[in-house]
């Protein structure tokens, strides 16, 4: 099933096994502990209890730094690890490590979660943003002196409510960093390996940047240097662009036509020039999709890994948004700090999934139309754009037999239906059946371009006793991965690296 046990590794998880069972509330029939480490750390959840009433609670690690020990240990030269550990009140203990597997939290049931299993590391999750045509209209929305201006009048009206006395502000260097010269702008262009939209780049030429966040509604405006090291470093909110953080909710789509913003994790088009203190930055959008503009701005950053949000077509616009929400009067201040908060009504987060998928439904008039055998819907759904879909039955399956960029699908269904019409989807990557019923399970195996599928235990089991070996995934997702043994033996059969997972098991002290 897995290599034979580490001796020492063995030894440190039974002292970390025996710290939780030493903590555990009356009543607990079980303790897991679910941790990633690498070389800066340990990432865990942390421990949780299993109760007898069938409830969970959370409890507290104690000895964290035996996790870092046993990546030390480990023999399979293993930058990460993720390491799986539970222990019984009967005394017993045991654990799962793997550099391949990764364990995903359920953010609504803090006792449920799913692993996922890398098969195949050197096949990178397929961007749904590259499906898109470019923009309809390849011209630029902003307009270079009207942003000038409008910067202007921002400050002018911000002084305006701070009460300033005449004089203060003659000129933007009394506010703002002094400009670049033209030619310091050029050779940081050439730099960036892109041209700014031509409205941000006249607003580098009146000022470098505003560390103070006045300019963009508390989002410091990034001097051009540090634009440009910000492009060329490590994108680490970014983390979606990898099977281990990789989910099919990631393959954003409102199934409407004419999409502003591609539904990339990231791009390289993407030009951040404002950050937040929370992880959230502004970016000038230079690859829009098809009803997109270049230079648009959108959001991305650490809460946006659902996608991008178009926030303005422009900088221009982003800043016409600003000045007429403080002309309104829309905004608090502070008198002794001088701060404002602008209330211009700019998006932040997407619509819940739920409201993006059933758009596509609404387009096809489900209930009304193919349901009552009026109309099959199925020219409607073959035109829209659309990249991650959720089924409830076979008729909305039939809608999509075929579909030319049809890349993930979630089935939830309590009756069994057919997966048989997305044999012919060609660039169906995705598949989602942990909260399904199917008829014909082995229909996966037809799936050319499959490569992440996610099913419970029971449906691994099944297609497993269809199937002479195993299918050509990527990534492999058990939804009600109950016990490190359970884990193991399903990673097993999967045929993944042999040695790289590792089970232990064993005895707490007291117990042997």
């Amino acid at each position: 099933m897995a290599s034979p046990q580490n001796p020492e590794i063995t030894a440190l998880l039974q002292r970390i096994a025996h710290s939780m069972a030493r903590g555990a509330p009356k009543g607990w029939q079980r303790a897991s502990i679910s941790a990633h480490v690498n070389r800066h750390g340990t990432v865990s959840r942390g421990v949780v209890y299993f109760l007898t009433t069938g409830e969970s609670r959370p409890g507290s690690m104690r000895t964290p730094e035996y996790l870092t020990r046993v990546l030390g240990l480990d023999d399979t030269s293993a930058d990460e690890l993720a390491i799986e550990l539970v222990v019984y009140p009967d005394g017993r203990f045991e654990a799962v490590t793997s550099r391949a597997i990764v364990r995903q939290p359920d953010d609504d049931e803090p006792g449920e979660s799913t692993v996922v299993y890398v098969l195949r590391p050197d096949v990178r999750p397929p961007d749904a943003g590259d499906l898109q045509g470019g923009p309809t209209d390849p011209t630029q929305a902003g307009d270079p002196e009207e942003a000038v201006r409008l910067l202007w009048t921002y400050l002018r009206k911000r002084a305006e409510i701070f009460g300033w006395k005449s004089g203060r502000l003659e000129r933007f260097e009394d506010v703002l960093p002094a400009p670049r010269k033209a030619e310091e702008i050029e050779e940081l262009e050439r730099q960036l390996g892109l041209r700014l939209p031509d409205d941000l780049r006249a607003l580098y030429a009146v000022a470098d940047g505003d560390d103070s966040g006045v300019t963009f509604d508390r989002h410091p405006w990034l001097d051009l240097g540090r634009l440009v090291s910000r492009h060329h470093a490590d994108h680490w909110w970014a983390t979606g662009n990898t099977w281990k953080y990789h989910t099919l909710d990631s393959e954003r789509s409102d199934g409407l036509p004419n999409p502003k913003v591609r539904p990339s994790v990231d791009r390289p088009g993407w030009i951040i020039f404002a950050e937040s203190t929370g992880g959230d930055f502004l970016a000038v959008d230079m690859d829009p999709a098809e009803g997109g503009r270049l230079g648009q701005v959108i959001r991305v950053g650490l809460h946006h890994d659902e996608g991008p949000v178009y926030v303005a077509d422009s900088v221009t616009e982003l800043l016409r948004l600003q000045l007429a929400a403080l002309e309104r009067g829309d905004y608090r201040c502070d008198a002794a700090s001088e701060e404002l908060w602008i209330e211009a009504g700019l998006p932040t987060h997407h619509a819940d999934t739920a409201d993006d998928v059933d758009s596509l439904w609404d387009v096809v008039d489900t209930e009304s139309d193919f349901m009552d055998g009026e109309a099959d819907g199925s020219d409607a759904v073959a035109e829209a754009l659309v990249h991650h879909m959720y089924v409830t039955c076979d008729a909305e399956l039939a809608l999509l037999a075929g579909h030319p960029t049809l890349a993930a699908v979630t089935v939830l269904s309590d009756e069994p239906l057919s997966l048989s019409p997305l044999q012919d989807c060609r660039r169906l990557y995705g598949l989602d059946l942990s909260q399904a019923a199917v008829r014909d399970l082995e229909v996966v195996t037809g799936i050319p371009g499959l490569r992440y599928l996610s099913m419970r235990l029971e449906q691994w089991n099944e297609l497993t006793e269809h199937v002479d070996r195993p299918i050509d995934l990527a990534a492999a997702v058990l939804s009600d991965a109950s016990s490190p043994k359970t884990l193991a033996s399903w990673a097993a059969s999967l045929g993944g690296d042999a040695d790289d997972l590792r089970y232990y098991t064993g005895r707490l002290p007291q117990h042997a």
